[in-house]
Protein backbone atom coordinates (compact mmCIF):
# COMPACT_ATOMS: atom_id res chain seq x y z
CA UNK A 1 0.00 0.00 0.00
CA UNK A 2 1.30 3.44 -0.90
CA UNK A 3 1.49 5.63 2.20
CA UNK A 4 2.78 8.75 0.45
CA UNK A 5 5.13 9.43 -2.46
CA UNK A 6 8.07 7.09 -2.07
CA UNK A 7 6.81 5.28 1.04
CA UNK A 8 5.04 1.90 1.00
CA UNK A 9 3.55 -0.18 3.79
CA UNK A 10 2.88 -3.93 3.90
CA UNK A 11 1.00 -4.58 7.12
CA UNK A 12 0.87 -8.24 8.11
CA UNK A 13 -2.76 -9.38 8.33
CA UNK A 14 -2.32 -13.07 9.09
CA UNK A 15 -4.04 -14.14 12.29
CA UNK A 16 -2.26 -17.43 12.92
CA UNK A 17 1.36 -16.49 12.16
CA UNK A 18 3.31 -13.78 13.94
CA UNK A 19 5.09 -11.90 11.19
CA UNK A 20 6.31 -8.31 11.10
CA UNK A 21 5.08 -5.44 8.99
CA UNK A 22 7.36 -4.72 6.04
CA UNK A 23 8.08 -1.25 4.66
CA UNK A 24 9.74 0.12 1.56
CA UNK A 25 11.28 3.44 0.58
CA UNK A 26 11.07 3.64 -3.22
CA UNK A 27 13.17 5.33 -5.90
CA UNK A 28 15.89 6.43 -5.66
CA UNK A 29 16.42 4.84 -2.21
CA UNK A 30 15.05 1.34 -2.80
CA UNK A 31 15.31 0.32 0.85
CA UNK A 32 13.36 -2.64 2.26
CA UNK A 33 12.76 -2.66 6.02
CA UNK A 34 12.16 -5.85 8.03
CA UNK A 35 11.46 -8.53 5.42
CA UNK A 36 9.95 -10.79 8.09
CA UNK A 37 9.72 -14.57 7.90
CA UNK A 38 11.33 -16.06 4.80
CA UNK A 39 8.42 -18.40 3.97
CA UNK A 40 6.17 -15.42 3.28
CA UNK A 41 8.60 -13.21 1.41
CA UNK A 42 7.46 -14.22 -2.08
CA UNK A 43 3.87 -13.41 -1.15
CA UNK A 44 4.92 -9.99 0.04
CA UNK A 45 6.89 -9.36 -3.11
CA UNK A 46 3.64 -9.95 -4.98
CA UNK A 47 2.08 -7.19 -2.87
CA UNK A 48 4.90 -4.88 -3.92
CA UNK A 49 4.30 -5.69 -7.57
CA UNK A 50 0.66 -4.67 -7.20
CA UNK A 51 1.97 -1.23 -6.18
CA UNK A 52 4.05 -1.04 -9.35
CA UNK A 53 7.29 -1.90 -7.57
CA UNK A 54 9.87 -4.40 -8.72
CA UNK A 55 11.51 -6.43 -5.92
CA UNK A 56 14.56 -6.78 -8.16
CA UNK A 57 15.15 -3.05 -7.62
CA UNK A 58 15.80 -3.50 -3.89
CA UNK A 59 19.24 -2.05 -3.12
CA UNK A 60 19.36 -2.37 0.68
CA UNK A 61 17.68 -4.41 3.41
CA UNK A 62 17.62 -2.74 6.81
CA UNK A 63 16.55 -4.60 9.93
CA UNK A 64 15.17 -2.64 12.87
CA UNK A 65 16.29 -5.55 15.08
CA UNK A 66 17.14 -9.25 14.84
CA UNK A 67 14.02 -10.96 16.19
CA UNK A 68 13.08 -13.76 13.75
CA UNK A 69 9.65 -12.37 12.84
CA UNK A 70 11.38 -9.27 11.46
CA UNK A 71 14.69 -10.63 10.34
CA UNK A 72 14.64 -14.18 8.96
CA UNK A 73 13.84 -13.15 5.38
CA UNK A 74 17.13 -11.23 5.25
CA UNK A 75 18.83 -14.53 4.52
CA UNK A 76 16.96 -14.76 1.21
CA UNK A 77 17.91 -11.20 0.28
CA UNK A 78 21.54 -11.79 1.22
CA UNK A 79 21.62 -14.75 -1.17
CA UNK A 80 20.75 -12.26 -3.93
CA UNK A 81 23.75 -10.11 -2.98
CA UNK A 82 21.59 -7.36 -1.47
CA UNK A 83 23.47 -5.56 1.34
CA UNK A 84 22.04 -6.29 4.78
CA UNK A 85 22.15 -3.65 7.52
CA UNK A 86 21.49 -3.51 11.24
CA UNK A 87 22.67 -1.39 14.17
CA UNK A 88 26.13 -2.27 15.43
CA UNK A 89 24.87 -3.14 18.93
CA UNK A 90 22.18 -5.41 17.51
CA UNK A 91 24.78 -7.16 15.36
CA UNK A 92 26.83 -7.84 18.51
CA UNK A 93 23.69 -9.13 20.27
CA UNK A 94 22.82 -11.29 17.25
CA UNK A 95 26.27 -12.87 17.11
CA UNK A 96 26.38 -13.51 20.84
CA UNK A 97 22.85 -14.66 21.73
CA UNK A 98 21.29 -15.20 18.32
CA UNK A 99 21.60 -19.01 18.29
CA UNK A 100 19.82 -19.35 21.65
CA UNK A 101 17.24 -16.74 20.69
CA UNK A 102 16.26 -18.48 17.47
CA UNK A 103 16.20 -21.81 19.31
CA UNK A 104 13.56 -20.36 21.64
CA UNK A 105 11.25 -20.24 18.62
CA UNK A 106 12.28 -23.65 17.28
CA UNK A 107 14.12 -22.03 14.38
CA UNK A 108 17.55 -22.58 12.86
CA UNK A 109 19.96 -19.74 13.47
CA UNK A 110 20.79 -18.10 10.10
CA UNK A 111 24.46 -17.23 9.80
CA UNK A 112 24.71 -13.92 8.02
CA UNK A 113 27.30 -11.31 7.14
CA UNK A 114 26.23 -7.71 7.62
CA UNK A 115 27.45 -5.41 4.88
CA UNK A 116 26.02 -2.28 6.53
CA UNK A 117 26.94 -1.67 10.16
CA UNK A 118 24.49 1.05 11.14
CA UNK A 119 25.23 3.74 13.73
CA UNK A 120 23.18 6.61 15.07
CA UNK A 121 23.42 9.62 12.81
CA UNK A 122 22.75 10.58 9.21
CA UNK A 123 22.86 7.99 6.45
CA UNK A 124 22.94 9.57 3.00
CA UNK A 125 21.41 7.40 0.30
CA UNK A 126 21.27 8.64 -3.29
CA UNK A 127 21.46 12.25 -2.09
CA UNK A 128 18.76 11.83 0.57
CA UNK A 129 19.60 12.18 4.27
CA UNK A 130 17.96 9.54 6.46
CA UNK A 131 18.31 9.82 10.22
CA UNK A 132 19.18 6.71 12.22
CA UNK A 133 18.19 6.57 15.90
CA UNK A 134 19.50 3.95 18.30
CA UNK A 135 16.40 3.03 20.31
CA UNK A 136 17.15 0.17 22.73
CA UNK A 137 14.64 -1.35 25.10
CA UNK A 138 12.80 -3.99 23.11
CA UNK A 139 16.20 -5.23 21.91
CA UNK A 140 19.67 -3.84 22.67
CA UNK A 141 20.36 -2.49 19.19
CA UNK A 142 16.90 -1.60 17.93
CA UNK A 143 16.95 1.26 15.47
CA UNK A 144 14.42 3.68 14.02
CA UNK A 145 14.79 5.29 10.61
CA UNK A 146 13.42 8.80 10.03
CA UNK A 147 12.87 10.32 6.60
CA UNK A 148 12.48 13.96 7.52
CA UNK A 149 11.25 15.12 4.11
CA UNK A 150 8.37 12.66 4.29
CA UNK A 151 7.87 13.01 8.07
CA UNK A 152 8.00 9.23 8.17
CA UNK A 153 9.42 7.05 10.94
CA UNK A 154 10.03 3.30 10.67
CA UNK A 155 10.11 2.32 14.34
CA UNK A 156 10.23 -1.48 14.54
CA UNK A 157 8.91 -2.77 17.87
CA UNK A 158 9.68 0.33 19.90
CA UNK A 159 6.10 1.58 19.80
CA UNK A 160 2.81 0.46 18.24
CA UNK A 161 -0.71 1.76 17.89
CA UNK A 162 -1.81 2.03 21.53
CA UNK A 163 0.95 -0.30 22.70
CA UNK A 164 4.72 -0.77 23.08
CA UNK A 165 7.28 -3.48 22.42
CA UNK A 166 7.70 -6.16 25.04
CA UNK A 167 10.79 -6.12 27.25
CA UNK A 168 10.79 -9.67 28.63
CA UNK A 169 12.90 -11.15 25.84
CA UNK A 170 16.69 -11.45 26.27
CA UNK A 171 18.21 -7.99 25.95
CA UNK A 172 14.99 -6.20 26.87
CA UNK A 173 15.09 -3.20 29.23
CA UNK A 174 12.01 -1.26 30.29
CA UNK A 175 13.82 1.89 31.35
CA UNK A 176 15.71 2.08 28.07
CA UNK A 177 12.48 1.55 26.13
CA UNK A 178 10.85 4.49 27.90
CA UNK A 179 13.80 6.73 27.06
CA UNK A 180 13.73 5.59 23.44
CA UNK A 181 10.01 6.34 23.14
CA UNK A 182 10.52 9.78 24.65
CA UNK A 183 13.22 10.55 22.09
CA UNK A 184 11.28 9.59 18.99
CA UNK A 185 8.09 11.24 20.27
CA UNK A 186 9.81 14.62 19.76
CA UNK A 187 10.16 14.10 16.01
CA UNK A 188 7.80 15.70 13.52
CA UNK A 189 5.97 12.56 12.40
CA UNK A 190 3.12 12.36 9.94
CA UNK A 191 3.45 8.63 9.26
CA UNK A 192 4.40 6.23 12.06
CA UNK A 193 5.29 2.80 10.67
CA UNK A 194 5.49 0.21 13.49
CA UNK A 195 6.59 -3.40 13.28
CA UNK A 196 3.14 -4.79 14.09
CA UNK A 197 -0.49 -3.73 13.94
CA UNK A 198 -1.67 -0.69 11.99
CA UNK A 199 0.34 2.28 10.82
CA UNK A 200 -0.65 5.69 12.24
CA UNK A 201 -1.19 8.61 9.90
CA UNK A 202 -1.60 12.27 10.73
CA UNK A 203 0.50 14.31 13.14
CA UNK A 204 -2.36 14.70 15.61
CA UNK A 205 -3.03 10.96 15.72
CA UNK A 206 0.68 10.21 16.17
CA UNK A 207 0.97 12.73 19.01
CA UNK A 208 -2.16 11.39 20.68
CA UNK A 209 -0.75 7.86 20.49
CA UNK A 210 2.50 8.89 22.19
CA UNK A 211 0.56 10.73 24.90
CA UNK A 212 -1.63 7.69 25.56
CA UNK A 213 1.41 5.44 25.82
CA UNK A 214 3.14 7.78 28.26
CA UNK A 215 0.01 8.07 30.42
CA UNK A 216 -0.97 4.41 30.49
CA UNK A 217 2.10 2.29 29.69
CA UNK A 218 5.15 3.96 31.19
CA UNK A 219 4.14 2.97 34.73
CA UNK A 220 3.80 -0.67 33.65
CA UNK A 221 6.97 -1.11 31.61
Amino acid sequence: MKVCDGVYSYVWKGYFVNNANMFYFGEPLNILFDPGLKNYLDMRFEEMKKDGLNPKDIKYCINTHCHPDHFEGSLDLASKKIPIGMHEEEIAFYNQLGPQFFQMFGMTFPKLEFNLVMKEGVWNVAGTDLEIYHTPGHSPGSLCMYWKEKKTLVCGDVVFEQSVGRVDFPGGDGNKLIESIKRISKLDIEYLLPGHMNIITGAKAVKKNFEMIENYYFSMI
